[in-house]
């Protein structure tokens, strides 16, 4: 009899198609934040059996799109106002070191990248705030993926997905957006002058400020 280790896997694949499907619903509003991911009625909609949608809720209960009851079973996540803060907390953090490594790693192409998304973001602070978020998550992005650090690439992208869950309790207002830009530009100047540390800092400043701006608001709202 072949030992447990060389028996072939044959679900995989439909767990890793399972969880594609539902991460896409969750982040496009689709399975909205509270809603019940119910084993039995997702395998019926999905037409599997019970145990890779079993598999695939939990691995996105480790992503943090979903969350566990002890009573109420998983839910897709609910981000409230202290979640998003320590989101941009864990956010300063890595995003700063990931700054500080892609300084000296960036391309060109990869700053021209980055220049022509400040380039459109400019304009989409005042007429559209949905764009500009758009471009603010592919200017963070460039960076992340530029660091030459996969582990931290990874997890900035965890964070990443669980701040598309923050719609409705981030910051759209003109000023807010035209201060972000300047932000953006500022640790985009230090990545062109090759400065990791500046770079850094302004990242961390940058992410820092909006966090405290999102406090602000919420607190007298």
């Amino acid at each position: 009899m072949p030992s447990l280790l060389l028996q072939p896997i044959a679900s995989a694949r439909v767990v890793d198609a399972v969880r594609e499907r539902l991460r896409a619903a969750i982040l496009s509003g689709d399975l909205a934040p509270g809603t019940r991911l119910s084993v039995p009625e997702l395998a019926r909609q999905l037409g599997v059996s019970r145990s890779p949608v079993r598999e695939a809720v939990l691995l996105l209960v480790g992503e943090g799109l979903a969350v566990e009851h002890s009573r109420r079973g998983v839910e897709v996540t609910r981000l409230d106002v202290p979640g998003l803060l320590e989101l941009y907390d864990l956010r300063a953090a890595v995003e700063g070191l990931a700054a500080c490594l892609a300084a000296g790693r960036m391309t060109g192409t990869d700053l021209a990248a980055l220049r022509g998304v400040l380039d459109a973001q400019g304009a989409a602070a005042v007429a559209d705030p949905r764009g500009f978020r758009d471009l603010d998550a592919r200017f963070h992005r460039i960076i992340v993926q530029t660091c030459g650090n996969g582990r931290l690439a990874r997890h900035a992208e965890l964070l990443a997905r669980e701040m598309r869950l923050a719609g409705p309790l981030l910051l759209d207002h003109p000023d807010h957006l035209r201060r972000s830009h300047e932000e953006h530009r500022a640790v985009e100047h230090a990545l062109r002058q090759r400065d990791g540390p500046g770079a850094e800092a302004a990242m961390r400043a940058h992410l820092t400020r909006v966090a405290q701006a999102v406090r602000t608001h919420h607190a007298h709202s």
